[in-house]
């Protein structure tokens, strides 16, 4: 290597690390943070935009002074994550989360109830030659229209409604329908009223609209500054029907938006939901705050009720409660589908 080429090569070396230097110098510091900052901020964010303090009957302050003599600045990163989790499931909700990269904390509901869904019977029997499109599984039994939707995540569209609707008169459907909701997750909003839009029926001379639910939200930091309620609607449309008579499947598998399609449906005069009480949960919107760690702190902001007044935390009651029967099960029969086809033959 000759000297010219040697000289180069030191020059560029050099304003390489006078790049990295700058950029360096350039590039904020992480910010430090203390446990007992913290807290402070994780406290202050619940206090401000959490939206069902007067439901739980939590005094939030004394809860402050509790908690800051149990964080320390000397506790490690571990340390600090559990007492924060230990804190925020003091409140016993399942939609307050704390995401700390490493590990997220949310609060789990003790489950007693009968699960009222038999996935392994439904696909040996009921589901058994179904057809599909999109999200939907249907089929016709005993002249009663049967779809399944199982996640309001799936996108399901009006165009794919028409074609299942017209594909179960085709197979046979007269006594009406059963739109079987059990064990839905919740989801998108949008797919939901997708839904209802063909929900209800065309009759001459008599326009509707359906109440579906109602809605508060946040308008300033005080724990009951709040809107006033505001009523969600569904009014008549052109969009094709699903039957004149539906029946809804409801168990305690179905969360968030589930419970908002639960008591919706009840809306609609055509339409009876029957099997358990829903999951309960948020069924509104939530806030997610990214804490001065990179943490995020997620937690419900709206507050959402039945069209009669009622919050849904704790789920939405069926018109009809039935369970499913270990007699049944062992027979291959849904106890609710065959309480459906039942009510729709008038039997």
């Amino acid at each position: 290597m000759n000297h010219f080429m040697k000289k180069h090569i030191y020059l560029f070396l050099l304003i390489a690390l006078a790049f990295a230097s700058c950029e360096r110098l350039m590039m904020p510091k992480p910010k430090k943070y203390s446990a007992t900052q913290l807290f402070e901020e994780v406290w202050s964010k619940m206090n401000t935009g959490y939206a069902y303090f007067e439901n739980k009957g939590i005094d939030w302050d004394s809860i402050h002074n509790e908690y800051m003599f149990k964080i320390a600045d000397t506790f490690n990163t571990q340390q600090v994550y559990d007492t924060l989790s230990q804190m925020l499931n003091i409140l016993q909700d399942d939609d307050i989360s704390l995401n700390a990269g490493f590990a997220q904390s949310y609060y789990k509901k003790p489950t007693f109830y009968k699960e009222d869904f038999n996935k392994q019977l439904l696909e040996k029997t009921y589901w058994l030659g179904a057809e599909k499109t999109g999200p939907l599984l249907y089929k016709v039994i005993d002249s009663c229209g049967y779809i399944y939707y199982g996640d309001f995540n799936q996108d399901v569209t009006d165009a794919q409604i028409n074609v299942v609707i017209d594909r179960l008169k085709g197979l046979g459907m007269k006594k009406g329908l059963i739109l079987d909701v059990r064990n839905n997750p919740g989801g998108k909003y949008d797919n939901m009223f997708t839904l209802f839009k063909h929900m209800g029926y065309d009759t001459a001379g008599y326009d509707y609209s359906v109440y579906l639910y109602q809605s508060a939200y946040k308008k300033g930091p005080a724990r009951d500054e709040f809107t006033d309620y505001v009523g969600t609607f569904m009014d008549k449309n052109n969009e094709k029907k699903f039957a004149k008579k539906i029946r809804v499947l409801t168990n305690r598998g179905m969360l968030g938006v589930g419970n908002l399609f639960a008591t919706g449906s009840q809306g609609f005069f055509n339409v009876r939901t029957m099997g358990d009480t829903t999951g309960g949960g948020n069924c509104g919107l939530t806030t997610s705050y990214e804490l001065s760690n990179s943490w995020i702190l997620t937690f419900p902001s709206t507050k959402v009720r039945t069209a009669g007044g009622f919050f849904m935390n704790d789920g939405v009651a069926p018109d009809s409660t039935i369970h499913t029967t270990a007699t049944d099960e062992a027979a291959g029969k849904d106890t609710i589908i065959e309480a459906a086809i039942d009510n729709l033959w008038g039997r």
